[in-house]
């Protein structure tokens, strides 16, 4: 069977090529014995056979060739349809592995996550009963108890929240006093340096810089950028520029406190404040504040300008974003 289809075609081949075969053997015959009229006719008709029958040929290989080449195109174009299709498939086939991987995954996860919650349950649940055990066996110790005990036990409590209430004024006055006295060391340092520095050159730093003797003054902004507040403070007395601000509270915690400046003397300090802060600057009760500020490396006390309405610096305000109140 493999060997019938080029016989066929051979077959195919000849039954196609031998009527022009006949045709001019025919006309080759008759060019041969014929004379005169019929000799040029048969010559005519040799030449026009041989030259259709070429033509025909031609056309043939052409339609041939143009035959091969449009299947070879469909082939490939099929070929890669079909790789495109078995790349599809297999990353069809790849996502539902890694789909069902992801399942399992989270399956694991749940399950776990059941466990703990059950194990959680659990020790809740014994908590409880050793708590409800603990409150009885109390209970029953409260009811076995006299009223003379449980005076006492309530006179040595009120005692305890007494020494605890005395400890803590204690602790509060020493703290005041600390502070006080840290800044009279503080001016005194401040006094002595600028001394110094007059001394060393020749008495031009007491008419240049005066010492504070009082808190400083200081003009302020108030800032909201939509996520928090900033305080700018600015010194009212041109001899006199704060470096650095902080914010302590009742026990002398500090609240906040500006960073570093990049000056040595600089014109205004910023520092971010909490929202009690900034509601205490708006209302001006710092009772449960206190400003400080550091001048030549000693940190002073400061007070805000009292103002009796608050001013609005247009120039940074953005509506519905930013609020400044100063």
């Amino acid at each position: 069977m493999g060997e019938s289809a080029p016989v066929r075609t051979r077959r195919q081949r000849l039954g196609v090529m031998a009527p022009w075969f006949v045709s001019l053997a025919v006309f080759g015959a008759g060019a041969l014995t014929l004379d005169g009229v019929e000799r040029a006719i048969a010559i005519g008709a040799f030449s026009a056979s041989c030259l259709g029958a070429l033509l025909a040929v031609s056309q043939l290989r052409r339609s041939v060739s143009l035959m091969r080449g449009w299947m070879g195109e469909r082939e490939s174009a099929l070929s890669t349809f079909a790789d495109d299709r078995a790349a599809a498939v297999a990353r069809q086939f790849q996502w539902a592995v890694e789909e069902l991987v992801s399942v399992r995954a989270e399956l694991r996860k749940v399950e776990g996550m059941r466990v703990d919650a059950e194990h959680r349950a659990t020790t809740a649940a014994a908590e409880a009963r050793r708590d409800a055990e603990d409150l009885r066996v109390a209970r029953e110790n409260l009811e076995a108890l006299d009223p003379s005990e449980l005076e006492l036990l309530r006179e040595k409590l009120q005692h305890a929240e007494q020494a605890f209430q005395d400890e803590e004024r204690d602790r509060r006055n020493t703290e005041r006093r600390a502070r006080a006295a840290e800044q009279q060391v503080a001016d005194l340092t401040r006094t002595l340096r600028l001394v110094a520095n007059t001394v060393s050159s020749g008495g031009d730093g007491i008419s240049a810089r005066e010492v504070p003797t009082g808190p400083l003054v200081l003009d302020w902004t108030l800032e909201y950028d939509g996520t928090a507040h900033s305080l700018r403070l600015r010194s009212t007395s041109p001899e006199t520029r704060p470096s650095k601000a902080r914010i302590l509270d009742a026990t002398g915690r500090p609240v906040a406190e500006s960073a570093s400046p990049r000056q040595r003397r600089p014109t205004q300090v910023v520092l971010r404040i909490p929202q009690s802060v900034a509601a205490a600057v708006e209302s001006g009760d710092w009772s449960a504040f206190r400003l400080e500020v550091e001048v030549d490396e000693v940190w002073h006390g400061a007070v805000l300008v009292d103002r009796a309405q608050p001013v609005v610096d247009t120039d940074v305000m953005q509506p519905r974003a930013f609020r400044v109140v100063s």
